[in-house]
């Protein structure tokens, strides 16, 4: 199982990015992917409903099920993202690769997603491989002076599994 990170600032086509990376990797590939989000600041599920209300009276799973096939599990337990990588790949269900967004500072290989020049240096970090985005619309060439690519995965699929060494 693979794990791969997407950072970037709100609006520099992370989502957009994420959805074409699923997609194409389940077309192509058949692999199973799973998403990991960070959403930082509000709450998962929604005060008044019925799983909210098991959680906050102390369940550890409060699972949700519709006729659509869609499912929820809320975990309301501190968790680490590693110990949730490591459930998500124990889990009876195949995962070949799992794609974490708005994680930083993490080990993970990562895809930066950034609209403008300026806004790369504040969000490098080591673990930084590739860099996309929006900035990538504009037919714009690498920048050596980063010393990381710099491309859109959408035109080069292919460069990017390489780099990412997936599949």
């Amino acid at each position: 199982m693979k794990v791969i990170s997407v950072i970037g600032y709100s609006g520099s086509g992370k989502t957009h990015l994420i959805q074409f990376i699923i997609e194409k990797f389940k077309t192509e590939f058949n692999l199973e992917v799973s998403v990991v989000k960070n959403i930082h600041e509000h709450r998962i599920d929604e005060e008044g409903k019925d799983s909210f209300k098991f959680s906050e009276a102390g369940a550890v799973f409060s699972v949700i099920k519709n006729k659509f096939n869609q499912n929820a599990i809320y975990l309301n337990k501190k968790i680490s993202l590693d110990a949730l990588i490591n459930w998500l790949n124990k889990s009876p269900y195949k995962v070949d690769l799992i794609i974490i967004e708005g994680f930083r500072n993490v080990s993970y290989p990562t895809i930066l997603c950034v609209k403008e020049l300026q806004d790369i240096d504040d969000q490098l970090n080591k673990s930084v491989k590739l860099i996309s985005g929006l900035i990538t619309i504009n037919n714009f060439s690498e920048e050596r002076e980063f010393q990381i690519p710099i491309f859109s995965i959408q035109q080069n699929f292919k460069r990017f599994t390489k780099i990412f060494n997936i599949p």
